[in-house]
């Protein structure tokens, strides 16, 4: 019977798991479950060279949060006003970076690490440094046993995933052709999935390629490829829109003469992406020299006059809609880092600097997801951290063998995984697993204690924090400033 590709990616996962805690309890290291959460972070990524990228952007990550949270305690631990003033603008920093396409997810694990490097070390240079370092020893752990496994254990190449996604963009493109044949406009849908599957192309070919030989070794080739796309998905849509501005006369010649060139383009295209050997070698060739001759035929013409052009530029704002929506997830951030210390502060929480960590982590991580994943988040918060209490409680006093205490994450980092398979459930893998391990860390210690103060404890520093998160989060932010209306 042929085992599911999810099925495959959990039992991968949990083996990485299982073979990451055994092999840093052997260390002898205290804080295994970073390496885990390491582990958990990558695999949650839809290729293998998003993970690579994703490990390589965590370690980067690590290090800058290292050397700020250095700096922090080396030069403020004395000034309280200046380590908060300081430790909030580097988080409003990170949460806006956060937004970056390709360096994001750096920033946003810089201020996690920065967070509990500064929370854990107590403001002592000594202790500082030796969690700093065993910090990045964990995060190379979980990287590299990942890698290893995913590696040997039903290899899925990055390559595999582009060719079958270059494959439906030809196909997609093939069918726009004839649409644009029968003199019909495309629909916007259509454009704009085409156009989010070249994106990807893109972005594959941005990533790291180790063990994809095909694309590694003819990247300008496959490159190439995508650049026709591109070109052509812009061509049918100026044809498409060119149709309801000329008049019906001169749009019919128009069209033929371009028709005839996406006809010839596509299928040398089309030869040049499915064929192998020589096939493909001449193909490309063709493809190649075709472009080179009717370039001019396939440059989309400027819709305006440069005077027009000019002009629409001057009424457009200054800060893109982008730049405005991380400007309010730093903004949000801020105030709920800043409510939270406000209410570590004047209310005597119990369990020391656990919720001013968990809430600058929580608020460096949540302010970007959209209300539906913030709701998700929550309840899914309280329906694992019941779980994860009642195995601590009930099952895991009586482990008394390394195999026992692996087997026990490798099987519930299974389950996860196979209960959240689904792509709208991505939320889930990452909160199961963290709080698996994070409710349970006592456990996985040299010397293990069971103990259900500490990990009830997070559990409620948690809830709170989310709570403070729900109510900024649930307010509309117009321009970086905050309206009191709450969403209805």
């Amino acid at each position: 019977m042929p085992i599911s590709p999810s099925t495959k990616n959990a039992i991968k996962v949990a083996v990485s798991v299982v073979l990451v805690i055994s092999l840093a309890l052997w260390f002898q290291w205290d804080k295994p479950y970073w390496s885990v959460i390491s582990i958990i972070a990558m695999a949650v990524n839809e290729t293998y060279g998003h993970a690579l990228r994703k490990g390589r952007n965590r370690i980067l990550g690590t290090l800058l949060g290292m050397g700020y949270a250095v700096f922090l305690i080396g030069c403020f631990s004395q000034e309280p006003l200046l380590f908060i003033v300081f430790y909030t603008l580097f988080l409003a920093y990170c949460v806006f970076m956060a937004g970056n396409q390709r360096y994001g997810y750096m920033f946003t694990i810089a201020f996690v690490v920065c967070a509990i490097i500064a929370s854990i070390g107590g403001f002592d240079s000594t202790n500082t440094f030796n969690i700093a370092v065993l910090r990045i020893q964990e995060t190379l752990l979980g990287v590299v046993v990942y890698s290893l496994v995913f590696r040997l254990l039903w290899p899925q190449e990055t390559e595999s995933h582009f060719f079958s996604t270059l494959n439906s963009v030809v196909t997609d493109l093939n069918s726009s052709y004839y649409t644009l044949l029968d003199n019909k406009n495309l629909d916007t849908s259509t454009i704009g999935n085409v156009q989010t599957q070249i994106y990807k192309l893109q972005e594959l070919l941005s990533l790291p390629l180790t063990g994809s030989h095909q694309l590694q070794h003819q990247h300008r080739k496959w490159r190439f490829f995508v650049s026709v796309c591109q070109r052509v998905q812009s061509h049918m849509e100026h044809l498409s829109q060119g149709q309801n501005t000329e008049s019906e006369k001169s749009q019919t010649a128009y069209s033929e003469k371009d028709l005839r060139t996406l006809a010839s383009v596509l299928s040398l295209l089309d030869k040049a992406t499915t064929g192998d050997g020589d096939n493909n070698g001449n193909s490309h060739k063709a493809l190649r020299l075709y472009i080179q001759e009717h370039a001019a035929k396939l440059k989309v013409p400027l819709q305006e006059s440069s005077s027009s052009t000019t002009a629409a530029l001057a009424q457009q704002p200054m800060l893109s809609n982008e730049t405005k929506a991380r400007l309010r997830n730093a903004f949000k951030a801020v105030c709920i880092l800043l409510t939270c210390m406000g209410l570590w502060i004047f209310i005597p929480l119990p369990g020391g600097t656990i919720f001013p960590m968990i809430a600058s982590v929580f608020a460096n991580v949540i302010v970007s997801m959209p209300d539906s994943m913030v709701k998700q988040a929550f309840w899914g918060t309280l329906g694992w951290g019941a779980a994860i209490l009642i195995q601590y409680t009930l099952v895991m006093p009586g482990f008394t063998e390394l195999w026992q205490l692996a087997g026990f994450y490798g099987v519930n980092i299974f389950i996860i995984w196979k209960l959240c398979e689904s792509p709208s459930l991505g939320i889930q893998k990452v909160l199961g697993g963290n709080l698996l391990v994070v409710l349970t860390m006592s456990a996985l210690q040299s010397t293990p204690s069971y103990s259900i103060e500490t990990p009830l404890l997070m559990l409620v520093n948690v809830m709170i924090c989310m709570a403070v998160i729900r109510f900024y989060t649930g307010l509309k932010l117009y321009d970086g400033t905050c309206s009191g209306k709450l969403r209805r």
